[in-house]
């Protein structure tokens, strides 16, 4: 959930060294779940030292959450665009973000309900993500470019549950994901004719 139209959560900055450290962590949490990251696995992976990150990070949970909240955006959709184009940029964000933030490994972890801290964090991640999507269809609904009896949080599970459905089933989300699950939700919340 990041790109174009998203902005940077926190607004702290970040150095090199950080920027390897978090880089690192993120990569373990895609391919190995929260469970794996810890000051040795990402100082590994990162070829910083244990020291280096203790420095920055006094323990594996400050890592996990700053690793999180280095990817934790606040959803911005493209201006001036129709509720259609704005509901398809939020679909994208999410196939972007199960696969190429959560990864396998978080994903899995997610499934598995392994780790209450991470389920605490991606909830945490998710919240301005779900008042985004709640306001453009609530939008939607008020301007008469949307059904007046769609169930929002019907319509919000559809897009976040659909990604992590076709990830789960196939590991990946192929090219056209984002325009047939559109097309399957644009069918059920475009107002009649």
């Amino acid at each position: 959930m990041r790109g174009p139209g998203f902005e940077a959560a926190g607004g702290f900055g970040v150095n090199d060294t950080e920027t390897s450290i978090l880089s690192a962590t993120l990569d373990i949490l895609r391919t190995k779940g929260p469970a794996a990251v810890n000051v040795e696995a990402v100082a590994l992976a990162s070829g910083l030292a244990k020291t280096t990150i203790y420095r920055r990070f006094e323990n594996r949970k400050a890592l996990l959450e700053a690793a999180i909240l280095s990817v934790v955006l606040n959803p911005v959709p493209p201006p001036d665009t129709s509720v259609e184009d704005q509901l398809r940029w939020v679909i994208g964000q999410t196939h972007d973000g199960v696969e190429n933030i959560l990864g396998s490994g978080g994903v899995s972890a997610i499934v598995a309900n392994q780790d209450a801290q991470f389920m605490m964090l991606i909830r945490e991640m998710l919240v301005p993500w779900v008042e985004l999507v709640r306001a453009v269809l609530e939008r939607g609904v008020a301007t008469g470019s949307l059904r007046a009896d769609i169930d929002v949080e019907v319509a919000l599970h559809f897009i976040l549950g659909s990604s992590l459905g076709e990830f789960i089933r196939t590991g990946t989300m192929s090219a056209d994901w984002t325009e047939r699950v559109f097309g399957m939700l644009w069918s059920s919340v475009r107002p009649e004719a």
